[in-house]
Formats: structure tokens, sequence, C-alpha cells
């Protein structure tokens, strides 16, 4: 994937500066897992129902990321959530949703809930759906305009 992703920004004319990462489940882990190993390739990933050695994943501390997992999902959710705190306690500005969010709510309950996470002012953000499964958080998480606005709006590099 590295190699692809290289080609394609060798090849054609792109940002380098504005490359981000997402995926959900397994497109989540090989985000995850070029973010370890090629720390400067993201300029922000929107992370979905993944997990990882949580480990591993101490050197994406100062990474700008979205987080979004279900409750209902046994291992997204406890793996991501075991992630966040060991950023936090490497010193990472962290930004938990104050409640889990609803899974049917109005764009205009969306725009509420992405803009009360964007004042919290943190490089990391983490939402969970209340209920849900692994594969009911894409449909969820790649609805919320306000999370596309905000992954776009980010500069690496």
């Amino acid at each position: 994937v590295y190699n692809l992703l290289q080609k394609l920004l060798s090849t054609y004319s792109v940002d380098t500066s504005r490359v981000y990462g997402t995926g959900q489940s397994q497109g989540c882990m090989t985000n995850i897992a070029l973010s370890d190993r090629y720390p400067d390739l993201f300029a922000a990933q929107f992370l979905v129902a993944g997990q990882w050695n949580v480990e591993e994943m101490a050197a994406m501390k100062d990474k700008k990321l979205w987080i979004v997992v279900c409750e209902g999902d046994g291992k997204a959710y406890p793996e991501m959530s075991a992630a966040v705190d060991l950023w936090e306690s490497l010193g990472a500005a962290v930004a938990r949703g104050d409640s889990f969010w609803k899974q049917h709510r109005t764009e205009a309950e969306k725009k509420a809930d992405t803009d009360a996470m964007r004042a919290k002012g943190a490089d990391i953000m983490f939402n969970v759906i209340e209920g849900g499964s692994h594969m009911y958080t894409w449909s969820v998480a790649y609805d919320i305009a306000g999370i596309r606005d905000w992954l776009f709006e980010q500069e690496g590099r």
C-alpha cells in the first residue's frame, strides 16, 4: 500500500501536505500500520472501528486523529479506548465525547456534536456511538459531514 501511495504521489499532481487516511475495520488497521511505520505520511486520519496492538500505537500520539467506534463493538471499542488512554498518558491533547452519540441524529444534531468536539481544541478526538456493532459503525461514522470537514482542513508536513 505504501509503495502504491508513493507511486501515485510521484505520478500525479498531489498536495503531499494534504494526504489523508481513513478506513473501517481492516482498513483502519492498515491506516494505523502505515502511520506507525511512516509517521509523516498522513496529514490526518479518520479511524473507524479499528483495533491494533496498543503499545505499538504510542508513536501516533502526536497525530491528528478522529476515531469513531460503536459501544457494541467488543474489540474496537475497548482497544481504541486503551489507545486513547495511552496517548493521553503520553501528553497528547485528547478530546472525548461527553456522552455516546445517538445512532440516529438530525444533521443539526450531528453538526452540534462535531462542533462541540472541535471546540475542545484537541488533535485526537474519540467518539463512541451508542449500541451498534462492528459492522454497523461505518454506516453512521461516514455520514457525519463535520468529521469529513475537519479531516480536509488538516495539513501536514
